[in-house]
């Protein structure tokens, strides 16, 4: 089961490496092989190429992504036949051989890796359907337990394509959520959808369905045109019952800005994701909005909480809007070469007012590099440490629907601090818990607006 070259590869020719060019791996027999395989790691070299077209030999993009796709209420899996034992087979040893070629520790984070080809080859043996031949290398590659490296069933890399393309349509009532005991935190409301109709907003909690208490997403879908009554907390304020009629939505992940309504010369920038894959270009948009104001901009509060990261094309873009050089190498088993970012269309209006960076625990892989580099380039950090996962995750797809993704890359500052483990460690630690507060009562925003005030000499 040879691998594709992936249909996003396109994002990333604009980055500072370019596509990797591999050579396919070596395929292991559908049947037991004699040898166990000989865990070995290749370290491959960055190079630039033309824009890619798909091709026997894999072809791989450079991505940081979330550990998995935001979740939303949809959609419904497109259809596939059944895989035969041979491919079954093929693809377990096509799955496991990428890893043992490409994973960025040498000792494979402390896991024997050829043993456990030999532990999972009779659990794909024993798989009665493609679920459960799907779930047993999820499980293999879980192993590796760096929080990055996984592996996607068709229907989950089907949905991660429609999330990053904003193309992700089904009916429901269009919100991002974060579950939690009793609840779902809305950490996004798509645009135009029945929730954002209803007065949906982040940060909001979804308790009951139906006057039911919530527990899990399942109770708020159903078919078009019914309708759903959702109870709903929003910080510091009583309860409210909303009544919503299920349509169809487009779940496009955009950012969103205002100015505080407590600080009005001072800008808002809500980044919920980096998963979108035109995430920069709206910030881009959502930037220039902020200066349409009567007021002059004094000063930015980017706000990074909950962000799980996403493709590097996203975060060299945003970047370009406020820090231009060289801000740190990316990294590999005996290769380094350096993100260098070119200024952006909003650089100049930018760069040099104060800005403000939040993070929390949940600010992840792409989203920490982007707060760090940010911080080393002179803005401040407000929250609490970020997660402390930046390795940078190459996406292998399989002709079955299938992916793979492989932590590849670390990266570390010009002076050579790494993230990975650490986490971006604020200049200010804030640990009120922020999804209980509203915008103008957010303690942390607050701090951001007396750090800016005393920035701009107020």
């Amino acid at each position: 089961m040879k691998r594709l070259a992936s249909l996003l590869i396109a994002l990333v020719l604009l980055t500072s490496c370019g596509p990797f060019g591999t050579t396919p791996p070596t395929d292991q027999p559908t049947d037991q092989p004699t040898d166990q395989p000989t865990a070995t790691t290749v370290a491959l070299a960055p190079t630039l190429t033309p824009r890619p077209t798909a091709t026997a030999a894999p072809t791989v993009a450079p991505t940081a992504a979330p550990t998995a796709a935001p979740t939303s209420e949809g959609p419904t899996a497109t259809p596939r036949a059944p895989l035969t034992s041979a491919e079954r087979d093929e693809l377990f040893n096509d799955v496991w051989q990428t890893v043992n070629e490409h994973y960025l520790y040498p000792d494979f984070n402390g896991v024997d890796w050829a043993q456990v080809w030999s532990d999972f080859e009779p659990q794909v043996q024993a798989a009665v359907s493609d679920e459960d031949f799907y779930t047993v290398l999820s499980a293999m590659v879980e192993k590796l337990n760096d929080e990055h490296s996984r592996f996607a069933p068709p229907e989950e890399a089907e949905y991660e394509d429609a999330v990053a393309s904003g193309t992700d349509t089904y009916v429901g009532i269009g919100v991002l959520t974060n579950p939690e005991p009793g609840a779902a935190f809305v950490t996004l409301v798509f645009p135009d959808s029945p929730a954002a109709e209803g007065g949906i907003e982040r940060g909001d909690r979804i308790t009951a369905v139906n006057g039911e208490p919530f527990n899990d997403t399942g109770q708020i879908r159903g078919p078009e045109n019914t309708s759903v009554t959702l109870t709903i907390e929003t910080p510091q304020a009583e309860p409210r019952d909303v009544t919503l009629t299920r349509r169809p939505v487009i779940g496009k992940i955009t950012p969103s800005s205002r100015r505080l309504p407590n600080a009005p010369d001072i800008g808002y920038l809500l980044i919920p994701s980096l998963w979108s894959d035109d995430m920069h270009t709206l910030v881009v948009s959502e930037l220039e909005l902020l200066r349409q104001d009567a007021a002059p901009l004094r000063g930015v509060v980017m706000d990074l909480r909950s962000n799980g990261g996403g493709w590097r094309t996203v975060l060299e873009g945003i970047l370009a809007q406020f820090t231009s050089g060289k801000v740190g190498d990316f990294f590999s088993s005996g290769e380094a070469y350096a993100l260098d970012i070119e200024p952006g269309a909003e650089f100049a209006a930018y760069h040099q007012l104060p800005l403000v960076v939040l993070v929390d625990a949940g600010s992840a892989s792409y989203a920490e590099v982007l707060a760090g580099a940010l911080q080393f380039a002179g803005a401040t950090v407000i929250g609490v440490p970020s997660a402390g996962n930046t390795e940078t995750i190459f996406q292998y797809n399989f002709d079955d629907g299938s992916r793979l993704w492989v932590a590849q890359e670390g990266f570390k500052l010009p002076d050579g601090t790494n993230f990975e483990g650490a986490g971006v460690q604020p200049d200010i630690v804030i640990e009120d818990d922020w999804t209980k507060y509203s915008i103008p009562n957010d303690p942390t925003i607050l701090q951001a607006i007396d750090t800016i005030n005393r920035k701009a000499g107020n």
